[in-house]
């Protein structure tokens, strides 16, 4: 799994912009205070932290391949949490140890999402729980005005996520994937955020200068269109009326509570 370079501080506000309807879910899906919850491909921490924070009883273990994400990581819940490194289909953890799986903006840098899926399947407890949190590309959201070349924009960051073996529309393939891998049940929830509430920066983080020059980098943008691109949504913030709303999905399967063969 290669994880495209991105800054703290966006991943921050990644999590930041979403907490509170993601939290929401989370408890929906039945996730309660005093449960052993991974937090698989847990990158530097912040949803983690999150996560400890609010589940102060929790017992919390964060799961990454990432030797610099779990240095961050740790020092951010300063023993917390767990912190364990290794990647996420072959985790190394005892099977049944765990109510609540989850997986925030993981799944969309898989190559082969299928094995995590039943990686997670094998660390549940009967009954237990896997949420995936992630992307679908062509389900967006909602930009008005319009800014010129944010669809292919979009498309470069899908091409680029797919060069490093990652998919941005796996949005819409989470309940099937979580059916193959065993799990009954399947629900899925989209969760919308919007730039009266959470700002213009929260809601279109495809601008800031990082992610696009990670683009630069890949070869799928170039000097020109980099600097077209901010010069557009220089535009954007500037509109009065400026708007934008964006989706992220969430989906729920549950590990059988019986000794059942998988469906």
């Amino acid at each position: 799994m290669q994880k495209q370079s991105v800054g703290p501080d966006y991943l921050q506000q990644q999590v930041a912009r979403s907490w509170h309807k993601e939290s929401r879910n989370l408890q929906w899906f039945g996730l309660r205070d005093g449960m052993s919850v991974l937090d698989l491909g847990c990158g530097p921490g912040h949803f983690t932290e999150r996560l400890a924070d609010s589940l102060p009883a929790a017992k919390i273990t964060a799961l990454d391949a990432e030797d610099r994400s779990l240095v961050d990581a740790r020092r951010r819940l300063n023993g917390r949490a767990e912190i364990v490194q290794g990647p996420a289909e072959a985790t190394g953890l005892p099977s049944n140890a765990f109510d609540f799986v989850l997986a925030r903006l993981l799944f969309q840098h898989l190559r082969e999402p299928l094995p995590v899926a039943k990686e997670a399947y094998r660390l549940l407890k009967p009954g237990g729980k896997l949420v995936i949190t992630d992307v679908d590309d062509e389900l967006f959201g909602i930009v008005e005005p319009r800014v010129p070349g944010f669809g292919r924009l979009l498309m470069r960051y899908g091409r680029s996520q797919t060069g490093c073996g990652g998919n941005r529309r796996v949005g819409r393939q989470l309940v099937r994937l979580l059916r193959s891998a065993g799990f009954v049940d399947p629900e899925i929830e989209a969760i919308a955020t919007h730039s009266d509430h959470a700002g213009v920066a929260a809601c279109l983080p495809q601008f800031d200068p990082i992610p696009l020059r990670s683009l630069i980098a890949s070869g799928d943008l170039s000097r020109l269109e980099y600097w077209m691109l901010r010069l557009a949504h220089k535009r954007f913030q500037r509109n009065a009326d400026r708007f934008a709303l964006v989706l992220n999905f969430m989906a729920c399967g549950a590990k059988p509570a019986t000794n059942a063969a998988r469906s």
